[in-house]
């Protein structure tokens, strides 16, 4: 047996040869692909957590509702009075409630020239349907269509001043200003017994004068 017969008896057959090839490449390509792979979660950036967006709770649906759509608020309550005599502005006049007879007086222009407030309580509350009387300095004169009691005459208990219901027995300077801040804050008298509502008079009183007086 020569030489050429050894070799190629122990020599390795080219099929086997090309599949211990390919089998190492693969082998290779593994490694590489894993090796790739571990390279890449190592040297990744670590994951950035996401905030949640924060939404608004609405806790008022009213709230939120248009201006337009609000209910409007009710009128404030009012009061209707008949303001009369020494103002600039006589006339009916509307009020807010609680208002007092200074704001009448207000409302009717103020105080005319000879104006006697003095006779009136300004600081009263107005009600509602009252007429109020500012006496003037033609107040004086007025009583001549009433005579004094001391000239047997009856004095009105609606248009008399102050001086003129002191012309009565047991009226003075208090009383009187009580009766023309009664008539000035309630109305009218319309009948002589409801002097007996003004304070400091009573029935002996109210007796005494029933004859000298009328409405």
């Amino acid at each position: 047996m020569g030489r050429h017969d050894f070799f190629n008896k122990y020599a390795p057959r080219p099929g086997r040869l090309r599949f211990a090839i390919s089998r190492v490449a693969v082998l290779v390509l593994v490694i590489v692909v894993l090796a790739w792979i571990a390279i890449s979660i190592l040297l990744a950036p670590p994951p950035v957590a996401q905030e949640l967006e924060t939404v608004p709770l609405v806790s008022d649906p009213s709230a939120s509702a248009p201006a337009d759509h609000q209910s409007p608020s009710p009128a404030a309550p009012e009061v209707t009075v008949h303001v009369v005599g020494a103002v600039k502005k006589p006339g009916v006049y509307q009020l807010p409630v609680d208002s007092r007879i200074a704001d009448a007086v207000d409302a009717a222009g103020g105080l005319a020239k000879g104006a006697r407030a003095q006779m009136v309580n300004l600081a009263a509350k107005l009600v509602d349907g009252q007429q109020v009387v500012l006496p003037g300095a033609e107040t004086a004169t007025e009583p001549a269509a009433a005579p004094s009691a001391t000239a047997g005459g009856k004095i009105s208990l609606n248009s008399a001043d102050s001086q003129t219901l002191q012309e009565l027995p047991g009226i003075g300077p208090a009383l009187a200003a009580r009766i023309i801040d009664f008539r000035t804050e309630n109305g009218p008298f319309s009948s002589v017994e409801e002097l007996d509502a003004v304070p400091g008079i009573g029935p002996a009183l109210l007796g005494q004068l029933s004859e000298l007086v009328i409405p």
